[in-house]
């Protein structure tokens, strides 16, 4: 995967989807020794929560 010269990458689907991320989720950046570890934000916007939330009660 290719990083843009403004710093963006794409998630691929398939991963998105195993960790949850919705479109304008935020998400959090941690790096540990050598490696980059992207993750779900703690704190959600309201919207994400209702879209989160929406999607268990399928």
């Amino acid at each position: 995967m290719r990083v843009t010269s403004k710093g963006q990458v794409t998630i691929p689907i398939e991963i998105r989807e195993k960790a949850g991320i919705l479109p304008n989720m935020d998400v959090e950046f941690e790096i540990i020794k050598d490696k980059v570890f992207l993750k779900k934000a703690k704190k959600q916007p309201g919207r994400g929560k209702e879209l989160i939330s929406s999607q268990f009660l399928m």
